[in-house]
This record gives C-alpha cells, structure tokens and sequence, in this order.
C-alpha cells in the first residue's frame, strides 16, 4: 500500500511538472495565426522584414502580440496590441550607437561586466538602453536615454 502511494505521488508530480501552467505567459503561434491588424501593421512599419517567431503573450489584463525579425540587417522584436497599435520596439545595435551618457553610467555601474547585446527599446514613446551583460554582478541593466539606471536583474 505504502508503495503505490509513493507511485501515484510521483506520478502526480510528474504530471503537473509537464502541464503548462494555467497562467503560461507565452505561447508560440505562426505569422497566420496573428490577428490581421497586427499582420498589417508590422508588414507597414518593417517592409521585407524576415520574421524569425511570433508569439501571443497574456499581461494582466491584455494580450499582446511579439513579432522577432531581422530586418535591414538587424534584430526586433515588436510587440502590439491585437488592434495593431504598437506596443514597443527592441532593437538589437552596435555599442558604437549607444549615447554617450548611457556608455558612461554602464561603465560605472558594471566596470567589469562585457556587454554581450545592447538594445534600443522604444515603449511609449520613451527611449530607454538595456543590456545583457557577462562577467559582473548582474546579467541585464535597462537605462534611460539620459544614463539613469532604471532596473536590473
């Protein structure tokens, strides 16, 4: 008795380990799947633009829509709402693009961090830098346009 206890506990716990989770934040979809509005709008603003993976992420009170994709030689990933409107864009740049006042806070927040990629986030209308960083203590910091730290992890 004791046995199959042990074995429909383990059972029990392997099952809800594989299950999804009923709150899962992403799911992988295709470029059809997309509602049309967003399909229109990516396909105006990143013409030619090869798309690389489409997922339908669930917010707090909201869907979204994120499209990754190389376009004019660099990485995106554009997010919307499923009426179209952009949410935000990140795009993946060279450090050289990075403004000055933000190479400088980086620098003396994480002397000793490499920079593996540095993205140009534009949400809301607000420009902000983040980072994802190797050899310091911590592996990602966000910045504002001016330099400010705003958040890591």
């Amino acid at each position: 008795m004791h046995a199959h206890r042990i074995w429909l506990l383990a059972f029990v716990l392997l099952w809800a380990c594989s299950a999804a989770p009923a709150g899962q934040a992403e799911k992988k979809i295709g470029v059809k799947e997309l509602p049309p509005a967003v399909r229109e709008a990516f396909e105006k603003q990143f013409p030619q633009a090869r798309v690389s993976g489409v997922s339908e992420e669930k917010q707090p009170g909201a869907v979204v829509y994120e499209i990754e994709s190389l376009w004019r030689g660099r990485h995106y990933d554009v997010t919307y709402k499923p009426d179209g409107a952009l949410v935000s864009v990140e795009e993946t740049i060279p450090m050289g693009e990075v403004p000055a006042a933000v190479t400088a806070a980086l620098k003396k927040e994480f002397p000793s961090a490499k920079v593996i990629r540095a993205e140009k986030i534009t949400e809301g209308g607000v420009l902000s830098y983040e980072f994802q960083l190797k050899g310091g203590p911590k592996k990602e910091a966000k910045f504002s346009a001016d330099g400010k730290l705003l958040e890591t992890e």
